[in-house]
């Protein structure tokens, strides 16, 4: 096989890496943003991606008699029962409880180690319940499909079309021009959230880096093949070719940059509680986390994923499930952090494309809008319920129907927050969330 034939057969396996010519005018302008280097600390924020929708208003459930009369009777078979409540010592809302199969979670609320964000979601500007139904023009475009709120959640935009996610412009503003390595690395597969209009996200998987199979440095066997694969990369000569062999020598780069730096990070003897892969996903991830003092990044992003969720049937026995591998997967990975010396440095939260119905179908639930998120990390003020509790009553102000209920607080209004604690400027914030000022701050401080 030519040079010209191996390149051309390999377009399908990396195309997707390579930026588009046509935005290098928005690429060179944002080359002259300030880069991390302006930071003298060290920061890192993970999302955890709940696909599927998560039913979180069977995570954060009212206790008081009248309130949970009417979630019992909204909820019918699905109510979880109240000797199966763990409570949450907070006064900011109702009293409210979480199931016992998310008890590691309640533990993290009640040390002041998590908070929850109520009643968030997509929104294209505030709106009521009335407004809402006289003008479909203000709900966000396919509000109940998986894909389209996935989109929105991770872009931060409300346009489904939209290519670039709000974790991936703060990339834009923040990479440093003096390293190929991304600062945002995924243990969740490739998503929005950190595709910048220039930054781009390294995907790993839970054993560390992934190597080209045939061409692995790690293997004596593979240096023949690697000399050979390295001098047809580096006798590209027209400018696609170049531009692939160069994309294509960088991840070499990459690769060993951040396998040496792994290489002396251990996991530490902390007990996650489940050996769920999105544990073994943030057990990756707090290795990495602790590498920086290696690889000299002073602001890390990155991306985790459990799915599921999407629970329209079985769910009163998958969703205590989901609930018990995610709620002791945080909890594990916040005693890493801490065993590591790196908590007061990293804010973890969950994103879901929605929540769902109040009203069972009989055997689960279906497509909603808003929900709960949990927040998570030294520098929270933990142990609170940030935002609005809406009622679980079908057909109330806060629900747009069929139990469908309308969020009160932003995505945007949620990631300014978070964009603010890593760092970034007021300008900056309306650049990663330029409809941000439809909505103004949210009533409640995350940090």
């Amino acid at each position: 096989m030519n040079r010209r034939q191996f390149l051309a057969t390999s377009i399908g396996a990396t195309l997707g890496g390579i930026a588009s010519f046509s935005t290098l005018a928005n690429q060179l302008q944002l080359s002259q943003a300030i880069s991390a280097h302006r930071f003298s600390d060290y920061k890192a924020l993970v999302c955890i991606f709940l696909y599927g929708g998560n039913d979180s208003f069977n995570l954060l459930i009212p206790t008081d008699n009248t309130s949970y009369q009417d979630y019992a009777r909204t909820r019918q078979t699905l109510a979880v029962p109240r000797e199966q409540l763990v409570t949450l010592n907070q006064s900011d809302a109702m009293p409210l409880a979480m199931p016992d199969s998310a008890s590691a979670l309640a533990s993290l609320f009640n040390n002041g180690r998590a908070s929850m964000v109520t009643n968030i979601g997509p929104m294209l500007a505030p709106a009521t319940k009335t407004e809402l139904l006289s003008n479909d023009a203000l709900q966000p475009p396919q509000l109940f499909s998986h894909n389209d709120q996935q989109a929105l959640w991770q872009n931060g935009v409300m346009d489904t079309g939209t290519t670039s996610g709000w974790g991936g412009r703060m990339a834009d503003l923040l990479m440093e021009a003096d390293t190929p390595l991304p600062l945002s690395f995924s243990l969740g597969g490739t998503n929005l959230f950190q595709s910048g209009r220039q930054a781009q996200h390294y995907v790993m998987n839970t054993d560390g880096v992934e190597q080209f199979g045939g061409l692995n440095p790690e293997f004596d066997w593979n240096n023949h093949r690697i000399e050979h694969y390295l001098r047809i990369l580096n006798a590209a000569e027209d400018t696609f070719s170049r531009a692939y062999a160069q994309k294509l020598l960088a991840v070499r780069e990459n690769n060993a940059m951040l396998s040496s730096a792994l290489a002396d990070i251990p996991t530490t003897d902390v007990t996650y509680g489940t050996t769920e892969n999105l544990a073994e996903q943030l057990q990756m991830i707090a290795r990495v986390i602790q590498a920086q003092s290696v690889l000299g990044q002073r602001r890390q992003i990155f991306f985790a994923s459990l799915g599921g969720f999407d629970t329209h049937d079985n769910q009163v026995n998958q969703l205590p499930r989901l609930q018990t591998i995610l709620s002791e997967a945080m909890a594990g990975f916040d005693a890493d952090l801490q065993a590591r010396g790196m908590a007061d440095n990293v804010v973890t939260f969950t994103q879901s494309e929605f929540g769902r119905t109040l009203t069972s179908n009989g055997d689960g639930t279906d497509h909603g809008w808003a929900g709960h998120q949990v927040i998570m990390g030294s520098p929270i003020q933990g142990g609170h319920i940030q935002g609005d509790v809406p009622e679980q009553v079908i057909n109330s102000l806060d629900d747009l129907g069929d139990g469908r209920i309308i969020p009160t607080t932003s995505i945007e209004q949620f990631g300014a927050q978070v964009a603010q604690w890593f760092g970034l400027g007021e300008s900056e914030i309306a650049d990663v969330f330029p409809h941000y000022h439809r909505f103004g701050r949210a009533g409640f401080e995350l940090f």
